[in-house]
């Protein structure tokens, strides 16, 4: 299976709140409440009912292991955003090294010759 595939499928909206609950152990009100604070916005059907997918299950996980910490769910979504944000500037930079790196192979290497001092 490809990459594109399983990225695919994991983003499948597929389990109602009601399944998400029972696979998470924890309570539907909890699930509703992370929507409330735009921690985790599942996708909705034409009726309006919430559908989470593989990969928000996943973070959903996460948000249960801070909250268990302690955290308040304002709190967790600071980090979950913050977390979002140094993916994309982590995602910026590898694409930019290999752009430089691309461009540092093209370019043909000179030589060093010694230069005499002034």
């Amino acid at each position: 299976m490809s990459r594109a595939m399983l990225t695919d499928e994991e983003h499948l909206p597929r389990y109602s709140v009601g399944q998400a609950a029972q696979m998470l152990r924890t309570r539907p009100r909890f699930l509703h409440r992370l929507d409330s604070y735009e921690v985790v916005r599942p996708s909705r059907t034409p009726g309006g009912h919430r559908r989470y997918s593989r990969h928000e299950i996943g973070r959903i996980r996460r948000v249960i292991q801070l909250a268990q910490e302690g955290i308040t769910l304002v709190a967790i979504r600071h980090i979950v955003v913050l977390e979002r944000r140094v993916r994309e500037l982590e995602a910026q930079r590898d694409a930019a090294w290999e752009r430089l790196t691309e461009r540092d192979s093209r370019q043909p290497k000179m030589r060093r010759s010694r230069v005499p001092p002034i």
